[in-house]
């Protein structure tokens, strides 16, 4: 399976938080740009999941964490994307880049979006993580 992955220069922070409606709506206005953003610059990737059990946030390590008592957080994560939209009809992209990361004993944290797949690790195993992956045949694109 010939893949291409991107790796996005921003380092990302993922918290978890409860879902209720006010951390929702507290939540939401970090996934906007900012207003001193240049419109030409594509936003920063973040991500916004509600369970019934948590509500998982994951934004720009470079924007304060959302204030709530029951914030859980994970700072300094790397984001890949894996580049190009993936037909629904695909089987295996997840398992062909994260089974041999587990071999290298790399964590990830996967976030799937309409389009494509993210794949996220620890920063300090980006490194790691780009080379098993050109190991099997991918491209990787800092």
């Amino acid at each position: 399976m010939k893949l291409t992955l991107v790796k996005h220069s921003e380092t990302l922070s993922i918290h978890r938080l409860p879902p209720t409606p006010e951390t929702i709506a507290s939540c939401s206005s970090l996934l906007l740009p900012s207003p001193s953003t240049d419109a030409s610059i594509a936003p920063s990737f973040r991500s916004l999941t509600v369970s019934p059990t948590e509500l998982s946030l994951i934004i720009p390590s470079s924007l304060p964490p959302p204030p709530h008592d029951d914030r859980k957080s994970e700072t300094d994560w790397a984001a890949f994307q894996v580049q190009g939209v993936l037909d629904f009809s695909l089987v295996g992209i997840l398992s062909h880049l994260v089974a041999p990361l587990r071999e290298a004993a790399v964590s990830v944290f996967v976030v799937s979006t309409y389009d494509t797949d993210w794949v996220m690790v620890k920063t300090d195993k980006a490194d790691t993580a780009a080379r098993v992956w050109r190991e099997i045949g991918c491209t990787v694109v800092d």
